[in-house]
This record gives C-alpha cells, sequence and structure tokens, in this order.
C-alpha cells in the first residue's frame, strides 16, 4: 500500500470513529455534573454557599508545622448530589458501547466485503477502533465475566479476520 493509500485509510479510521461518536453525543447527549452538582467552591460565606445548594463546613484545624490553630471554613457539594448524576453517565455509557458494538461490528464486515483497499481497511480500522471505543467507556461498569466475554470476542474476530482477510494460503 503507498504511502498516499495509507494516510486514507487512517483518515477514514479516525474520521469514522469521531463521526459515529459526536453521533452518539447529538442524539444522545452526555450528561453534565454541573446539572446535578452546583460550583459552589469557590463561595466563602455560610449563607452564599446554603443558597446555591452546597454544604457549609466550619471546622477548626490544627497546622502542625505552625501549631497554630486555624479556622478552615469552605463550601462543597452535598455528599450525595453526584448520585443522579453517576446514574445518568452509567445509562449514557450503556448507550455508548451498544451503539458502538453494533455499529463497529457493522463497520468490520462492510471493510471485509468491500474491494476498494484502501477505503475498505479505512472503514475495518475504523469498527476496530469503534469497538475498542465502546469497550473502554463500559469498562468500568462491567464485570469480570462480561469483560472476559468481551475480550474473547475481539480476539476471535480480529483472529477470523486475520484469517480471512491476510491469510492466503
Amino acid at each position: 500500500m503507498g504511502k498516499k493509500k495509507l494516510i486514507l485509510t487512517f483518515a477514514i479510521a479516525i474520521i469514522f470513529v469521531f463521526f459515529i461518536g459526536y453521533g452518539i453525543e447529538v442524539f444522545h447527549d452526555t450528561p453534565e455534573y454541573k446539572d446535578f452538582c452546583p460550583e459552589v467552591y469557590h463561595l466563602d460565606n455560610e449563607k452564599a454557599c446554603l443558597e446555591a445548594g452546597g454544604e457549609w463546613f466550619d471546622e477548626t484545624t490544627e497546622v502542625i508545622k505552625e501549631q497554630i490553630p486555624r479556622k478552615a471554613t469552605h463550601c462543597s457539594n452535598k455528599l450525595d448530589c453526584h448520585l443522579g448524576y453517576q446514574e445518568l453517565q452509567d445509562k449514557h455509557d450503556l448507550v455508548v458501547f451498544v451503539v458502538a458494538i453494533i455499529l463497529g461490528v457493522l463497520a468490520i464486515v462492510v471493510g471485509v466485503l468491500l474491494k476498494k483497499d484502501a477505503i475498505s481497511t479505512g472503514i475495518l480500522a475504523g469498527g476496530v477502533l469503534l469497538l475498542l471505543y465502546g469497550t473502554i467507556r463500559y469498562w468500568r461498569h462491567a464485570d469480570d465475566i462480561l469483560k472476559f466475554i468481551l475480550l474473547g470476542i475481539a480476539l476471535a474476530v480480529l483472529i477470523w479476520l486475520g484469517y480471512k482477510k491476510f491469510d492466503k494460503r
């Protein structure tokens, strides 16, 4: 494969993944942390903190080096504010995973079936990258058995592709 075809292959693979990733975001927005937990860390008085939905901490601490008691006050988010955000983020990661896996597998199949070398290889590589992207987004939510199955499927697909596409014996 010549340099131009190689560059075209990489460009197709990368842009394909960005296109699908951005498409997912267009039709299924990522939740925003600030919609669940207000930005309160910059507030320096109790009233403003509480009005903004934060939690005011007012405690006496001792600085070890100086042995001088200091009053530590700060505004922070309530401990449970992130729970709603995390629940929606987990659901979004699942959507990204499912769409990326389906479209990644389709892209791999299309890449194997197409006859134009640079285009087919680019779409195939984009499909593999999309599988990787979807899996990485969902990895922290998956249990060990699902991770094992995902890795096994990925390995089987790659070995099959290598055998079908590259080994002409």
